[in-house]
């Protein structure tokens, strides 16, 4: 499958990362670039470090060694307020089970994200609102602790672009859901490059969400290996 912006300038560079837990080598010379309007899928066994690459991808831990470049800017050169800053700006974070405020609404939840960045109330209430149209979750006054799973995936997926980011990371994104709501979360998902113009990084475990990616890796014995893609 081709995507259509093979030639930009990568929003995510990865290039010869390695990581280590005491003796264990989780990742061992990881290198990988994603293009704005590419999807990548990765996926490999429980405990072979899908996690702890997407949380060093989003600089939650430092890194051994090699470097991870995401919106053009390296992770390690950013601590404290600048890397809170980049995050909020250029990265969106979708995990399995949301992550959300469950006492808030949906559009409360969405428009958070605005609010933490800065943006006024009135603008980010309104954005959260069409956003959440746009993935179709609307009318609901209900807290999103009262939605159905794939209502709160959908919240999430809305919460990931408020600050239209240049890189959606989602970790295990349908792992919760059942099969119906499983395949209408993957269709928004795996829309979103093209509509958004951003990158998109998705670990998963399942087979049929891997094979919507442009690119899927297997990540085993510390590397990435590619995956032969059908679509």
């Amino acid at each position: 499958m081709n995507h259509p912006n093979a030639g930009s300038l990568p929003v995510l560079r990865i290039k010869d990362l390695r990581y280590r837990i005491g003796e264990r080598r989780l990742l061992d010379g990881v290198t990988l670039d994603v293009a704005p309007g590419e999807s990548v899928a990765v996926s490999g066994p429980s405990g072979s470090g899908k996690s702890t690459l997407l949380s060093l991808i989003l600089g939650l831990i430092s890194t051994g060694r090699g470097q991870v470049w995401t919106a053009g800017r390296d992770m390690s050169t950013l601590r404290g307020k600048r890397l809170a800053r980049h995050r909020a700006q250029h990265l969106g974070m979708v995990f399995q089970f949301g992550e959300l405020l469950p006492e808030l609404t949906p559009v409360e939840n969405v428009a958070l994200a605005g609010l933490l960045a800065g943006e006024p109330g009135g603008s980010a209430h309104e954005r959260a609102a069409g956003l959440l149209r746009e993935v179709g979750v609307t009318g609901t006054t209900a807290t999103t602790g009262e939605l159905s799973g794939g209502e709160r995936q959908r919240t999430a997926l809305a919460r990931a672009l408020m600050n239209k980011p240049s890189l959606i990371l989602a970790d295990e994104p349908t792992g919760s859901l059942d099969a119906a709501a499983r395949s209408a979360v993957a269709d928004l998902l795996f829309a979103l490059p093209e509509r958004w113009g951003c990158g998109l990084l998705v670990v998963t475990h399942d087979p049929s969400v891997a094979a919507r990616a442009h690119r899927h890796f297997t990540l085993r014995e510390g590397l990435l290996h590619a995956e032969r893609v059908t679509a």
